[in-house]
């Protein structure tokens, strides 16, 4: 009978210590790669900023254009200018030059060397 008490007392000192490095593994695994673990919880966090940062740049767009609906229902005046800027109207006896992007880059005077001819 001793025999038997000591070959249960041999399991259970392999067998706990088995069970609980079992039970602390799939813990560990869980808890790095699990539905909610540090690198899911990592990626929403990174995720929640961006998305911050997003929601933060679309309230200031739709501000702007709150102001500018504004402005546009009580503002003749910023009606008039709206139409002349993007529309190119004018006034009677007004002439409107319309310059090309391209050739104002290439311009001689906005290469600074107008400038260096005077010195």
């Amino acid at each position: 009978m001793n025999v038997k008490l000591v070959n249960k007392n041999a399991l259970w000192k392999f067998l706990l210590p088995a069970i609980a490095i079992s039970v602390n593994a799939a813990f560990i695994s869980s808890l790095m790669w699990g539905s909610n673990s540090i690198y899911t919880w990592s990626a929403l966090k990174d995720k929640k900023n961006v998305l911050s940062q997003e929601l933060a740049e679309l309230n200031k767009q739709r501000s702007n254009l709150s102001r500018e609906i504004r402005l546009l229902k009580a503002d003749p005046a910023y009606v008039e200018k709206i139409i002349r800027q993007r529309l190119n109207y004018v006034r009677k006896n007004e002439i409107l030059y319309l310059f090309d992007n391209e050739q104002q880059k290439n311009a001689f005077w906005s290469k600074g060397e107008a400038h260096a001819g005077n010195k």
